[in-house]
């Protein structure tokens, strides 16, 4: 379960990176009123929120790996990385549609298609909340709640 938990993690971080670098990528591109929509910082200040709350997963999902391939058990890890790097993808797609505006919703621009995908990752295959489960039982010693 943890492998399988901090792979889907690591597949978060790669849909929140895409969701990122489409949405900079447009920022800086597209032109309102004679100067790129990127300068605004209500553009800017969602793609960074979106970027640190991205990398701190990456982190999550780096430390999980690193127990795991010595051979520890990553529980702990496994599951905070998956739930923050699921909320860290929902982020970044939600800045990604926002930027974009109504574009972000146009099949040419694939946004509407990997963002309908990376909202699964918050219910599958284990639930945000079963994670906290686990966090509060196991890491926290409260008792069981289900």
């Amino acid at each position: 379960m943890n492998a399988e938990r901090l792979l889907i993690a690591a597949e978060c971080i790669g849909d929140a990176k895409w969701f990122l670098n489409k949405a900079s990528d447009y920022a800086r591109e597209r032109h309102v009123f004679g100067r790129p929509i990127g300068q605004n910082q209500g553009i800017q200040f969602p793609l960074a929120r979106a970027y640190a709350q991205m990398r701190a997963a990456e982190l999550m999902v780096q430390a999980g790996c690193d127990k795991f391939e010595a051979g520890e058990t990553p529980g702990e890890e496994a599951n905070m990385a998956k739930m923050l790097a699921a909320e860290a993808s929902w982020a970044a797609g939600e800045a990604c549609i926002q930027t974009h505006g109504g574009f972000g919703f146009a099949e040419e621009y694939d946004i509407e298609r990997k963002f309908r995908e990376t909202r699964l990752y918050q219910v599958a295959p284990i639930s945000t909340n079963l994670i906290l489960s686990y966090i509060a039982e196991h890491v926290l010693g409260l008792p069981r709640s289900y």
